[in-house]
């Protein structure tokens, strides 16, 4: 392959070849400076990123996006595979070969004798082989063991909610989860009120704790919602921006009134 990397190729197993090969040429001596200079940190904090603007393809329904963004998302799982060989951590086949075994594993209901006639069902089986066979079972004095202490604390929330759902610690129905964050907004505008920062600041992580805890009840994960609502928001006030230069009014705090005409005639272009 390292003859014809240059070359595409019309084989799923020939292109991914290709791709690790052009990735390892760029990692050799001699190869770029840039890439040679990349860590597995490096490398996974660019893989998140990448991930996100495949989301955003996804979201887009942009099917050129998607393609482009994803092979983006290859290069980083690569370059870390790439770093892990060239330390003596394990060779690639090796990762791969670990993760089809799994999935044969915990898929018993498909390569094996047993049953699975929903989605259900199929996490029941998961979650057995993973204690029973693999032995992941939860220590008493580490609950939140299998919680990475690298997550976002967004996305740690979501997973702490989560494993409290597994031994029952949770809200029967969606009201008392609304009624808790009604409470919580309650109990931020009493601490608004008193003038304590650091009051405030703990009851501003409840309700925010809350409202992820709202969207894991509603099966919506936080971070994809926040994102989502995140690039409305630049995309509605760039439209706000455009209008305002092309009607010579500035953007500034002198001319609110004027953005919130423009911000609501932005948000009428997009329905």
């Amino acid at each position: 392959m390292t003859e014809n990397y240059r070359e595409h190729q019309d084989s799923l197993p020939a292109a991914i070849e290709r791709l690790y090969t052009i990735i390892s040429i760029l990692r050799a001596p001699g190869g770029c400076p840039w890439d040679r200079l990349q860590t597995n940190k490096s490398t996974t904090i660019s893989l998140i990123d990448e991930s996100y603007e495949y989301l955003d393809g996804v979201i887009k329904e942009d099917v050129a996006s998607e393609r482009e963004e994803i092979g983006d998302v290859m290069i980083n799982v690569f370059m870390n595979l790439c770093i892990h060989q060239e330390n003596n951590d394990f060779l690639p086949e090796d990762a791969v070969n670990e993760v089809c075994d799994k999935l044969i594993r915990r898929h018993p209901h498909v390569f094996g004798s047993e049953h699975a006639e929903n989605a259900t069902q199929v996490l029941s089986l998961w979650n057995s082989v993973k204690e029973n066979v693999e032995g992941h079972k939860d220590k008493a004095e580490s609950f939140f063991s299998h919680i990475p202490s690298s997550l976002p604390p967004l996305e740690e929330s979501y997973e702490i909610q989560k494993k409290l759902k597994k031994v029952g610690f949770d809200w029967p129905d969606a009201t008392g989860v609304i009624e808790k964050v009604e409470e919580e907004l309650e109990e931020v505008n009493e601490a608004i009120a008193e003038g304590d920062d650091d009051h405030l600041e703990m009851e501003l992580g409840d309700l925010l704790f809350s409202v992820v805890n709202l969207c894991r009840f509603l099966r919506i994960r936080p971070n994809i919602a926040l994102h989502r609502c995140n690039n409305k928001v630049k995309e509605r006030f760039q439209k706000l921006f455009t209008l305002a230069k092309e009607r010579n009014i500035p953007v500034d705090k002198d001319h609110v009134d004027e953005m919130n005409e423009l911000w609501e005639e932005a948000k009428k272009m997009e329905s």
